[in-house]
């Protein structure tokens, strides 16, 4: 039973959370457009935030475990080497394009790309942070926060590769680390870093309005993200929808979060393996697929089927390791 409410602990802020962004959607309270421009504000000025005072506050030399971030790094690469492999022939493939069919075996290169970028991709900042302030203690969550300087930064390197290589481009190595330097998310983390190993300690007047606005990030986040998911026009790509979800929420946390355990990872370290590859697709690669020739309308769909789904796999996925002790 301790198990069993531990799970919905967990889960049940997430999907409330979510529940209140699908009604204000549904009464009309805000549009479509209204929740892009929030997204912006939060993508841009409040998970920062979260993620610099998550780490500034602690002393990471006593909270990270280099062995873990090692560990989640070369996962990630992995997990993408291993995908792209897996999707070689589709990604490479010089015939004319197929149109998108309820086939995986007649997919197309740039939704094979979509889908790529769907399952290795996700959403770690917001439902990491999320989960890891449930599961950990502050230095865990100070951790898993400090995660993001390395996390986001690979995905957004990948994904590039992914994209330019199935275009048939040289990736640009200056585009893409200019890029990289421009995410928020990546500067906030660099930045508590240093503040943290630097112990630099600004005054508790000026930090803590700022640090009270960071808190509003993860349920405002939650919110918007459900108020900008749709179930219309998925029919057409179910088949790939259903595929990408059970790799993304299912097969890959089961084998990372698998070899993390045989690696000795527990309790904190093994949540932050958990919050970065059992959460959904992240949001952002909905417009990096519109950007780069992948398909746009799939990636949304992607992001949308597995934040939806990830109520049920993380409750599951909370239940099961810490039935077996391991959380």
């Amino acid at each position: 039973m301790d198990c069993f409410m531990l799970a919905v602990s967990v889960v049940l802020p997430l999907f409330l959370y979510m529940l209140v962004g699908v009604l204000i959607r549904h009464f009309k309270i805000f549009t479509e457009e209204n929740f892009k421009a929030v997204n912006r504000m939060i993508f841009h000025v409040l998970i920062p935030l979260t993620l610099f005072f998550s780490v500034y506050k602690v002393d990471l030399k006593s909270a990270v475990e280099p062995k873990l971030y090692v560990y989640v790094w070369l996962s990630v690469i992995a997990v993408f080497c291993i995908l792209y492999m897996v999707f070689r022939k589709v990604l490479h493939n010089t015939l004319p394009e197929c149109p998108a069919e309820d086939s995986l075996i007649k997919l197309n290169r740039p939704d094979a790309a979509t889908m790529l970028q769907g399952m290795f991709r996700s959403n770690f900042v917001l439902f990491g942070v999320s989960i890891a302030s449930s599961l950990c203690d502050e230095e865990g969550v100070a951790a898993i926060s400090a995660l993001a300087a390395i996390v986001v930064p690979t995905f957004n390197i990948l994904a590039v590769i992914l994209f330019e290589s199935v275009r048939g481009e040289k990736v640009s190595v200056k585009k893409m680390l200019a890029g990289i330097l421009k995410n928020p998310l990546v500067d906030a983390g660099i930045l508590g870093i240093a503040a943290s190993v630097l112990k630099l300690r600004l005054p508790e007047l000026i930090t803590g309005p700022f640090e009270k606005l960071g808190d509003a990030a993860t349920p405002l986040a939650l919110v918007v993200l459900g108020g900008m998911l749709s179930i219309k026009s998925i029919s057409a790509h179910r088949y790939y929808l259903v595929f990408s979800a059970f790799i993304k929420l299912v097969f890959i946390p089961l084998v990372t979060v698998g070899l993390g355990i045989i690696a000795g990872f527990r309790g904190n370290n093994l949540v932050a393996v958990l919050a970065v590859f059992a959460a959904p697709t992240a949001v952002a690669s909905t417009p990096m697929a519109q950007a780069m020739g992948g398909n746009g309308k799939l990636a949304g769909e992607i992001v949308a089927v597995t934040s939806a789904g990830c109520i049920v796999t993380i409750f599951l996925w909370v239940f099961v390791l810490s039935g077996m002790g391991f959380i």
